[in-house]
């Protein structure tokens, strides 16, 4: 193999985990064209080494920007605090259909599902621990808001013919 070490892909040289030193914190990059990114890290590509910026402005989000990592001169730190902003980020790209839904919304959601499970012969029932999850003998887990991404089990079999059966679940169960 030609070349020498100094010739091959940085990747190979940095630690990508060096970069995640930043993500929550307050930072300003400064690029090769001379120019200054302010805000919360979101995220680093470990591989390009690009970065995403959340610009906040009195905890409300009002941009992102991508810095592409080819351009990135220097990062340099502004607030370390992050704490504080660690679950706003997070939540930035989270729909949550359960926070605006409301209590009887949830109730008839699960009793609808549960129905439907029912019909097709699926011994689905609530967990004894937690009430508002409905459990199908223990193989598998069904959380609000009840949709097909909400289900959790190790049987990746079981998991997908849930699944399907939820997707394929009528409007109207009444009608059906």
């Amino acid at each position: 193999m030609e070349g020498s070490s100094s010739d091959s892909h940085p990747i190979f040289h940095r630690d990508p985990a060096n970069y995640m030193q930043y993500v929550y914190k307050e930072v300003r990059i400064e690029v090769k064209d001379g120019t200054s990114h302010t805000g919360r890290l979101y995220t680093v590509d470990p591989v390009s080494e690009s970065m995403v910026l959340a610009r906040m402005n009195n905890g409300m989000l009002t941009g992102l920007e991508l810095i592409m990592g080819h351009a990135i001169k220097g990062i340099i730190v502004l607030d370390e605090d992050t704490e504080v902003w660690r679950h706003e980020l997070d939540a930035l790209f989270k729909f949550d259909m359960h926070t605006n839904m409301t209590k009887e919304e949830l109730k008839k959601r699960k009793k609808k599902l549960k129905c439907w499970l029912l019909k097709n012969l699926l011994p689905i029932e609530e967990s004894t621990e937690r009430p508002d999850v409905l459990s199908l003998s223990d193989a598998l887990f069904i959380e609000p808001p009840y949709g097909p991404e909400n289900c959790c089990s190790t049987n990746e079999i079981i998991l997908g013919r849930v699944q399907g059966l939820i997707k394929s679940m009528p409007k109207d169960l009444d009608d059906w």
